[in-house]
């Protein structure tokens, strides 16, 4: 197996980064390595290949430049971007929105937002038109709204609408029985490797539970588990996109944004739902 980078060849990797044009094989060249190897060690060590580090980059750096104030033609250029259309392309997968939304920070972003209690506690669900933004367990529905608002600044956040009531509804239902899959619209926004992680989550059967490693593995990058289980901390969307079926190697619960309680509780209710249908169709 490829050996990570040390921590003088990450140094040097990072200086080379800051130039908005650089590609795989310059990085490469700044550490003295073959392009090849440099990417398995590249990923070793971040945990995603480097041109997909370089993606992400690049797509922050033109954040940036907008939030700064640039035009998105300037932007587009201080970013490294070869296009206007490339940088349009990259912001709609990267970031859900427009260059012209991010360069108002998202600013207009309309969210509706609803508690109810539920087995956990208190439970807020919270979506734009698109779909799902937030599922958040707590005890108190006023920190839940607070925590809501420091995530979106600058969204219009607003009580849900009676039509909203059915969504909470069916995330109520979700968290009470959760071996269910509802078919619920999703609308997150994370890293490249985020993403992926949380698609990986959701692929897992309930009742069943897999390591930080196990996940890494499935991601396509073997060895990046503690990048796994902070992608799992970063999860937006409790219980929908079922982060507390990943524990530790030794059987341990790992961490749970929302409390370690929360998440034995849950992966006991899907082991009594899955072994009663199981008894059952026996």
């Amino acid at each position: 197996m490829t050996a990570p980078l040390d921590p003088r060849l990450l140094a040097a990797c990072r200086r080379a980064l800051d130039d908005p044009d650089a590609r795989v094989s310059d990085l490469a060249a700044a550490v003295g390595m073959s392009t090849g190897h440099f990417q398995r060690a590249f990923r070793q060590s971040v945990g995603l290949p480097p041109g997909e580090f370089l993606r992400a980059r690049r797509l922050a750096r033109f954040v940036d430049a907008l939030e700064a104030g640039l035009s998105v033609t300037d932007a587009v250029h201080a970013a490294g971007y070869g296009s206007t259309s490339r940088a349009h392309q990259a912001a709609g997968e990267g970031l859900g929105m427009t260059p012209s939304r991010a360069r108002a920070g998202g600013h207009g972003e309309r969210i509706e937002f609803g508690t109810a209690a539920c087995a956990l506690g208190r439970v807020l669900v919270a979506a734009t038109g698109r779909g799902l933004c937030a599922v958040q367990l707590g005890d108190d529905d006023q920190a839940l709204r607070g925590d809501l608002a420091r995530r979106f600044p600058r969204a219009e956040i607003v009580p849900g609408s009676p039509a909203f009531q059915h969504t909470l509804e069916r995330v109520v239902a979700l968290i009470e029985s959760p071996a269910s899959c509802p078919d619920l619209p999703l609308d997150v926004h994370g890293t490249a490797f985020q993403r992926r992680a949380w698609k990986a989550l959701q692929q897992i059967p309930a009742g069943s539970t897999i390591t930080y490693a196990e996940l890494a593995d499935r991601m396509g990058h073997p060895g990046a588990h503690r990048a796994a289980a902070s992608a799992c901390g970063a999860n937006p969307l409790a219980v929908v996109v079922p982060c507390h079926r990943v524990v530790r190697s030794d059987g341990g619960p790992g961490g749970y944004r929302w409390g370690l309680a929360r998440k034995q509780a849950l992966l006991d209710a899907e082991r009594r739902t899955t072994a009663g249908s199981q008894s059952q169709a026996v």
